[in-house]
């Protein structure tokens, strides 16, 4: 271990370039994978479970030609450890506007597949990306930004005009020979197949481009897919937003909602499989809640902010805006107002994450470098003593950019509560789970 007075982290990884985002794998066969992305580069390192502390090697390397802004794991992924046949899937968005679809299987070597852009992309900053968590819609994809908030389906079905008119179910049709593993056998059927459905048939997508900022009576526009457009399509749908969407969240307790913040201090949870349906109120009559920190919307200087959905509890949501941390229970709703407040980071909070193997705790990084190299880690039975892990000794101007919980790979995992911390150029990873001090009077959620 080293230590720095009360500075101190377990081990390192060096990525080459300054690190943007870091992001886990937390399905079942994908614990011991994690995704992190540079200036122009993504990797996928692959941990030794041999080792108590994290030990990492790179099973896989993405070049993406741009800094990369936020990062989404499938949860089809599946890691060398625990099968011959591994296969990984992700989707990373970068400054460039773009989304790309990353690809590498035991038997494949790694594939970058390009989103379309022009009118059915985005046009801002591009600032977070999840996958629906549920298998029912695990090919569904969803992206906000600066402009506006987009779901993405990796497989659209195909149909024609007449389909449309006489309102017949239609099945989906495989336009990637990757849907349903990695490696397909029959590779070039599919390929065939492809190339045949692009001839014969009449291709008007049921997806639509969305309706940045335009205002509530925006209509929905069918996207004509052309010959030559990208295996990856979208549909978009016209959510118009008073600003610009910081976090979005999928919660596998539930199919159809995605949680979505904005930059000043509004939560939204909306039901995305009905957005189609029209209703006298537009796309907010497909809100499910709508929740609000009020201090953060009557502050005009509110730092942008970040939230997070608690995954062993869809009715707990947890955010930070400017220096302090809101916390809701969809149960409690209170005029859509936070439960719990608290003193967050001083110079403005840049992510919230709730811990996915141990429900009391979350942790928050600062958006300015004057706060240094670290994070506050809270523990929900006692909320008002956070713990403040120094992961660099000061003064160091390098920020914490990202940061992301680690899964359960070694026994000792569930006690130390790792983190994957991005600082300059190397991962740190740091024990959170330390004791840490509980007051009898605290919350529990």
């Amino acid at each position: 271990m080293n230590v720095y007075g009360e500075q101190k982290y377990s081990s390192y990884y060096t990525h080459g370039s300054n690190v943007h985002c870091v992001r886990a794998c937390m399905n079942e066969d994908g614990h011991d994978v994690l995704a992190v992305g540079g200036e122009s580069r993504l990797e996928v390192l692959h941990r030794d479970a041999a080792s108590s502390s994290p030990e990492y090697t790179v099973i896989a390397s993405f070049y993406i030609g741009s800094p990369i802004t936020a990062i989404a794991w499938s949860s089809r992924s599946t890691s060398p450890s625990r099968a011959a046949s591994w296969f990984l899937e992700l989707v990373v968005a970068s400054e460039d506007k773009c989304l790309r679809r990353l690809l590498r299987s035991s038997k494949q070597q790694e594939r970058v597949k390009l989103f379309p852009g022009g009118l059915t992309g985005h046009h801002g900053r591009i600032n977070d990306v999840c996958f629906c968590t549920s298998e029912t819609y695990q090919n569904y994809v969803a992206s906000v930004g600066d402009d506006g908030f987009l779901v993405w389906n990796l497989y659209p079905r195909i149909y024609d005009e007449s389909d449309k008119d006489d309102g017949d179910d239609v099945t989906h049709m495989r336009l990637d020979s990757d849907q349903e593993s990695g490696d397909t056998e029959d590779e070039e059927i599919d390929q065939a197949l492809n190339a045949d459905l692009r001839r014969q048939q009449t291709k008007v997508s049921m997806f639509y481009s969305i309706a940045r900022m335009e205002g509530e009576n925006a209509e929905a526009r069918p996207v004509v897919i052309d010959d030559n457009e990208e295996p990856v399509r979208a549909f978009n749908y016209p959510i118009p937003f008073s600003h610009p969407l910081h976090s979005i969240a999928s919660h596998p307790s539930s199919a159809n909602q995605f949680m979505v913040s904005d930059t000043h201090g509004t939560v939204y949870i909306i039901d995305w499989t009905k957005l189609e349906e029209e209703k006298p109120e537009g796309w907010r009559g497909h809100r499910v809640v709508e929740l609000v920190d009020p201090r953060a919307l009557t502050d005009h200087s509110a730092w942008g902010g970040a939230a997070s959905w608690k995954p062993d509890d869809i009715n707990v949501i947890g955010a930070t805006y400017g220096s302090h941390w809101c916390i809701w229970d969809t149960r409690k709703l209170h005029g859509g107002k936070p439960i719990a407040t608290g003193m967050g980071q001083e110079h403005g909070g840049s992510r919230f994450r709730w811990s996915p193997i141990n429900s009391n705790l979350f942790a928050i990084s600062s958006a300015s470098p004057l706060a240094g190299p670290s994070i506050k880690v809270y523990r929900t039975q006692s909320l008002d003593t956070p713990k403040e892990l120094n992961i660099l000794p000061h003064p160091n101007q390098n920020r914490v950019r990202d940061f992301d919980w680690l899964g359960v790979t070694h026994p000792e995992d569930s006690v130390r509560a790792w983190l994957a911390v991005a600082i300059g150029k190397r991962i740190y990873f740091v024990a959170a789970g330390d004791p840490m001090p509980v007051t009898p009077d605290g919350m529990d959620y």
